[in-house]
């Protein structure tokens, strides 16, 4: 007899105490604390979209257009420096600083204000902004993470910026720097992690038919991520400034993201399931590189995490 969603929830959350108790009995307090993370997100049962990308991709104002508000900075140059959450609720305003602490800024606070903390990457750890009246936002969480422009960034976002908490991820691209390695690379990370990922080429407006047929271009596109073997689950092709092109997907893109939210109680424990084992993963390495004697232990738990509870 097949297990109720209930149990397999509930079974789902016993694997992650165990797991959290056992990387803190490792000394592997990141890892810990990201299973943590983890379980209240499991508890919560709160939907992640996160957007990534190269920091003039327009990723910034691509969230501001699907939400229908101005809630993050945008323009030319880099914004936003590190994590901002984006949710539905009473309005209010929470910093969270590296230094530890937090300060919360009730409503009515100054927008400028926090739009300014946005771009502080080096004191600000976090910035979460509850958004009332914003329909796009409700059941789920809006991630925007901060701005690559190098390969040490890539790595660094990709393990750093609560990736592990997304269920899906939105890669942002600029029309004309597609075929950057950059891109490449951190889409291949992604995938290995087991996202469901999805890439966004923006600006297409920039497009010239006369050069390349549009076709053309999207045959050029699938081509390189397939040779680097990205494993994507799709592309949308979109312009913030020429709505009326035909090749603009960026109101399909609205309306998929609304269909994954209707479906994110069938999407949430696969997910979690999946962060859960690279979580895992990394403490395995944190295990190998430090601690031989518990890595044994480790192993053996592992061996009881079976891909069955994905079911």
């Amino acid at each position: 007899m097949g297990q109720t969603a209930a149990q397999q929830d509930y079974k789902l959350l016993g694997k992650i105490v165990s797991l959290y108790k056992l990387m803190k009995t490792n000394n592997d307090e990141d890892t810990a604390e990201k299973v943590r993370e983890l379980g209240r997100k499991s508890v919560e049962e709160e939907f992640s979209i996160a957007f990534c990308g190269h920091f003039s991709a327009g990723k910034s104002s691509m969230i501001n257009r699907l939400i229908g508000d101005n809630i993050l900075p945008s323009s030319p140059i880099p914004t936003s420096a590190n994590l901002v959450r984006i949710k539905s609720g009473a309005e209010y305003a929470k910093v969270s600083f590296k230094s530890g602490g937090s300060q919360l800024y009730p409503a009515p606070y100054d927008y400028e204000t926090v739009k300014s903390y946005c771009k502080d990457g080096d004191q600000i750890q976090e910035i979460e902004i509850s958004h009332n009246g914003a329909e796009f936002l409700e059941e789920a969480v809006i991630m925007d993470t901060p701005g690559i422009d190098s390969t040490d960034d890539a790595h660094r976002i990709a393990t750093e910026s609560a990736l592990h908490l997304s269920d899906i991820v939105f890669y942002v691209m600029d029309y004309n720097h597609v075929q950057s390695e950059l891109n490449f690379m951190f889409t291949k990370e992604l995938t290995g992690a087991g996202k469901e990922l999805y890439l966004i080429i923006n600006q297409i407006d920039k497009h010239q038919e006369a050069e390349l047929s549009f076709r053309q271009f999207k045959e050029s596109v699938e081509t390189s991520f397939a040779g680097w073997g990205v494993k994507h689950s799709g592309i949308f092709y979109t312009s913030l400034r020429d709505e009326t092109s035909p090749n603009n997907q960026f109101k399909e893109l609205r309306a998929f993201i609304i269909d994954r939210k209707s479906k994110r109680k069938d999407i949430l424990p696969g997910s979690i399931f999946r962060s859960l084992e690279k979580l895992s993963e990394d403490h395995l390495m944190h295990l190998q590189q430090n601690d031989e004697e518990n890595l044994r232990v480790f192993e053996s738990f592992l061996e009881g995490l079976s891909e069955k509870e994905r079911e």
